[in-house]
């Protein structure tokens, strides 16, 4: 099938009626390369900075069941299946949420947002289920942005059936350096989705600025089963990005029942009484055992592993669950896009490492240390790793919804 992206140039609320036009373009275009599949991001409409509940609800923002009469009538007039991020409405409480369309325009079903980022907590109410819909291109599961992050999420969606997994998505720039742009997701985290899982990714987002608020990356990807980018967007402007993939019978998850049990227990993560005071300066041109014993000679609180476990998200999962700070995996490995995921779902240090480390990966998923002409030792700011929020409203632990999750 032929999956094509979407990725919109942000508007804010007072320029929500903007949108409509932007996304028929859009349509138009997908429509005109034979598009079987076309996302677009969350929040389509009316924006994804909702500035608070009352202006949501004011006369000038369509009300939900509008929005979807709309979107049927786009999936209906060029017979594509389409996903689009909207605001759903359920009595007094809102979702970010995705509708699917199929080709009559039938409204097929609702994905919610499990793991809410930043603003969402102040307007939205998290999903309580995960959602992988039948489709003639296959079955198809449904994460929205954040939900990427938590590897739980797609894994529950592979584990359920999905042969590809749909993201629509509003990437915001992480970066702290002005005019540079960093989001875990489109740098590395989507592939490793891919690759971990063994299914094809369809993620439309946003590109430019939301008001003064928000920034985003845009680079919208389709990204196959092996982890190979077949199409990207770049970071600024409205464009159509497009490729064939093909659905996947997923990669087994291969949990043992320790970590199956861990990962789905309601037993609180580990969280220590006050964060690591002081960084840990660490030798990382010694052998795996060596750097290990240093680390834990240092107050440290370690986790051990190979190479070969970190291609699950589970070992490492369980490891941090229980409250390792860093956790040195032996042997080599070719692609760091893996390792960088499991050092940022966690936020916790990897160093991999054999005979001397190859590389480190501090909590943010950035390489801190390459073997190649590095020093032969670092300080790890060890506390980074202690604090399990990826901004001030989003924590990593607090919304772990094992209910939700089927592994």
């Amino acid at each position: 099938m032929i999956a094509a992206c979407g990725q919109v140039q942000a508007t804010t609320m007072g320029q929500a009626a903007e949108v409509w036009p932007v996304v028929a373009r859009l349509a138009n275009e997908a429509a005109e390369g034979g598009t079987d599949l076309f996302v677009l991001p969350e929040a389509a409409y009316p924006a994804y900075y909702l500035e608070s509940r009352e202006r949501y609800l004011k006369a000038d923002i369509e009300r939900s069941a509008k929005v979807l009469e709309r979107l049927g009538a786009l999936a209906a007039k060029h017979a594509f299946w389409l996903v689009a991020g909207f605001v759903e409405e359920q009595g007094e409480r809102l979702y970010n949420s995705a509708a699917v369309f199929d080709r009559s325009g039938k409204l097929v079903g609702v994905a919610r947002k499990n793991f809410l980022w930043d603003c969402d907590h102040r307007w939205f109410t998290p999903g309580d289920e995960l959602s992988v819909f039948e489709t003639e291109l296959g079955r198809m599961g449904v994460l929205i942005c954040a939900d990427a992050r938590v590897p739980e999420i797609p894994a529950t969606l592979v584990h359920d059936g999905a042969q590809f997994i749909v993201d629509p998505t509003a990437w915001v720039n992480t970066s702290r350096v002005r005019r540079t742009y960093r989001n875990a997701q489109p740098d590395f985290l989507i592939r490793a989705r891919a690759l971990e899982f063994g299914v094809p990714l369809v993620c439309a987002g946003k590109a430019g600025r939301e008001g003064t608020v928000f920034e985003y990356v845009g680079q919208s990807q389709v990204v196959d089963a092996s982890g190979q980018v077949l199409a990207k967007a770049p970071l600024g402007g409205e464009h159509v990005v497009g490729a064939e993939i093909t659905p996947a019978d997923p990669k087994p998850l291969d949990l043992d029942d320790a970590w199956r049990r861990r990962l789905l227990s309601e037993q609180p993560p580990y969280r220590p009484e006050k964060p690591t005071a002081r960084p840990c300066k660490v030798r990382l041109r010694v052998d795996v055992d060596a750097i290990a014993a240093e680390l834990e000679a240092g107050g440290v609180r370690v986790g051990r592993l190979t190479v070969r476990d970190l291609a699950s998200f589970a070992p490492i999962r369980c490891l941090a669950l229980d409250g390792a700070q860093v956790v040195v995996a032996r042997g080599r490995i070719a692609d760091d896009t893996v390792v960088r995921t499991r050092a940022a779902e966690n936020r916790v240090f990897v160093v991999v490492a054999s005979d001397g480390a190859q590389f480190a990966v501090d909590p943010d998923g950035a390489i801190v240390w390459r073997r190649v002409d590095w020093p032969d030792a670092i300080d790890l700011d060890i506390a980074q790793a202690d604090v399990k929020q990826f901004n001030p409203s989003t924590d990593l632990w607090a919304q772990r919804r094992v209910r939700c999750y089927h592994l």
